[in-house]
């Protein structure tokens, strides 16, 4: 593995270290934050290529230095290591590699990845091929999850990619780090074999286990503890969080668009004597392109500082902490000798956001830009993960069932990803479904991929006079229609069809916006500063129409995703996810 000392490099680092050979840069002048004991001090760094020498007073260190040596003098700023991100979703519309090369301006040298999207389209040799090249490619290291559910309804046909032979060679593979998140969860306690199975084989191979269980009772939080859950991200008070804490969990706090939590924990943790803070990380849990003009891991940090955490703490959630949990922290997380290289230069304590990003020894970002870009990749070659639905929309396939027009259940929503079920009459005009222009209420529509079938529902609180959006980025992969005018929702879907993924509008006839989406439905090949341009115009529009949430993109992916409240799209049909019971069943598409 990359993180991996060879025998050459090690030989060149005593080298150095002995005094029996040159170091490739010396960086002095600065101040050293210590994660390890919490200081910072006046120190120099030598560096060994990809390695730390040594670090403190270089006369005294031993080495020598000539012309070979490079020499980088600062004035007082702090040297920092680089971030960890321990919970990341690399495919909110970017991909792993545009992820990572945004993240890394801003100090971000290290992501832990969900490998949902892209384990549930390729074969699992595939797969492993993907974040193999990806480790090679990719400056920022990136590691993995091995998913053992799926977070949308699998229909029989789909039961197969979450079975014994694919998932075990993930969790023995070693760039994946952790089994989970956990969003089905019941089965583990209601002693399914495989699921079992699975975290004993995670347990045996020193690997941790990720949960997700929002609003959990202590009783089971407690169950999943003994079932061999070490962490989880989902607390949104200090009562969740210190109930985890004392469970023995690893607890993430997060800060993300849809679940600003950060600040409220903070200022609680912040009032607490003895706060266990070597038990916490932070995490931007998936954060959309939006979000990251505000940054990422520094982005935190300046969060929790400014909410009361001590700036060392909040440092530390960010490098140490992670490092340790992931069993990282003999190569990465801090700054001393015989650790990576990775670490970020900053002006002052104060401020996360780096002057200058190194990894691996070398400068790779400066002023909050790489200097070489490495986000390209040949997606062709993952044939699997093209997006394509052979099919035609038709305006007159879009209709809500006649005989369920007088008891619908309708989807409200209470945040970008949660909605309420409510019981209404549609209002109806000769028999057919008719909007007022002052209703809040849209047809909604998830359509197979595969052209096989359809199901029918209706949201409210998404905006009000839309005429017809459709999006391939979604959680099950299929097509989701949003809109009040039939035509337009099938204009919209044919466009998306057409160009293989992405997310159309149509108002009035015309296409408003536009973003391609190429890789599974679900990701561009552009870069994230792309991606920002061409979401922004359509976010404002959408909150001009309506739209009360600040990330309406959580929206088109969580719509048909099963494992949070209340009503859902599935492949069977409209889905109330508690007891999985079908209140509206799917219909073969016309």
């Amino acid at each position: 593995m990359r993180i991996t000392c060879t025998q050459t490099e090690k030989k060149y680092l005593m080298d150095v270290v002995m005094g029996r050979d040159v170091p490739t840069v010396l960086i002095r002048g600065g101040q050293i934050l210590n994660v390890y004991t919490g200081r910072v001090e006046q120190k120099d760094l030598v560096l060994a290529g990809r390695w730390i020498a040594y670090v403190g007073d270089y006369t005294k260190s031993g080495c020598i230095f000539n012309e070979n040596t490079k020499i980088i003098d600062l004035d007082g700023q702090v040297v920092v290591p680089g971030y960890i991100e321990p919970h990341a979703h690399p495919f909110q519309l970017y991909h792993p590699l545009s992820l990572a090369e945004k993240v890394c301006a801003h100090g971000t040298t290290t992501l832990i990845n969900d490998n949902l999207v892209f384990f549930s389209q390729l074969e699992v040799n595939e797969f492993i091929a993907l974040i193999e090249e990806i480790d090679k490619r990719s400056p920022v290291k990136q590691f993995w999850w091995a998913r053992l559910d799926a977070q949308t309804h699998l229909s029989t046909k789909q039961k197969h990619l979450f079975a014994k032979e694919r998932v075990q060679p993930l969790i023995d593979h070693e760039l994946v780090l952790q089994s989970g998140e956990l969003t089905d969860w019941m089965p583990l306690l209601l002693e399914d074999e495989k699921m079992h199975g699975w975290m004993s084989q995670t347990e045996q191979n020193r690997k941790r286990i990720e949960g997700h269980a929002p609003g959990a009772s202590f009783l089971t939080l407690s169950r999943l503890a003994a079932a061999g859950v070490t962490g989880d991200h989902e607390s949104i008070s200090f009562k969740e969080v210190w109930q985890r804490l004392e469970l023995g969990y690893m607890v993430t706090l997060r800060h993300s668009s849809i679940r600003p939590d950060l600040p409220v924990l903070m200022e609680q943790l912040s009032k607490e004597k003895d706060v266990p803070w070597h038990r916490l990380m932070m995490t931007t849990d998936g954060a959309t392109p939006p979000y990251l003009k505000k940054g990422f891991s520094d982005y935190l940090i300046r969060t929790a500082i400014q909410h009361g955490c001590p700036p060392i703490q909040a440092y530390q959630m960010v490098t140490l902490f992670p490092a340790i949990y992931y069993q990282l922290d003999s190569q990465l997380g801090g700054i001393a000798p015989g650790k990576l290289a990775d670490f970020n230069i900053l002006s002052s304590l104060d401020e996360p956001t780096p002057l200058q990003v190194y990894v691996e020894g070398e400068r790779l970002a400066e002023n909050q830009k790489v200097l070489h870009s490495f986000f390209e990749m040949d997606w062709k070659s993952y044939s699997k993960l093209k997006w394509k639905m052979n099919v035609k929309i038709k305006p007159t396939a879009l209709q809500i069932p006649q005989k369920e027009r007088q008891s619908f259940p309708v989807m409200n929503l209470q945040n970008p990803v949660i909605t309420k079920m409510t019981i209404e009459e549609l209002p109806l005009v000769d028999g057919n479904v008719h909007w007022d222009d002052d209703d809040d209420r849209c047809y909604t529509f998830l359509i197979d991929r595969k052209g096989k079938w359809m199901t029918p529902g209706v949201i409210r609180g998404f905006g009000k006079g839309i005429d017809g959006i459709a999006s391939s980025y979604t959680s099950s992969n299929d097509l989701l229609l949003i809109g009040r005018d039939v035509h337009a929702m099938a204009q919209a879907a044919n466009q998306v069809i057409k160009q293989k993924g992405g997310v159309v509008w149509v108002q009035n006839n015309q296409i408003i916006h536009q973003i391609q989406l190429p890789i599974a439905g679900s990701m561009s090949p552009h870069s994230v500063d792309q991606l920002i341009a061409e979401l922004d115009p359509l976010i404002e529009n959408l909150h001009q129409f309506g739209h009360p949430f600040d990330d309406p993109i959580y929206t088109f992916l969580f719509l048909s995703s099963t494992h949070l409240p209340q009503l859902r799209l599935t492949s069977d049909g409209l889905m109330r996810v508690k007891d999985k019971k079908v209140l509206v069943s799917s219909y073969p598409l016309p």
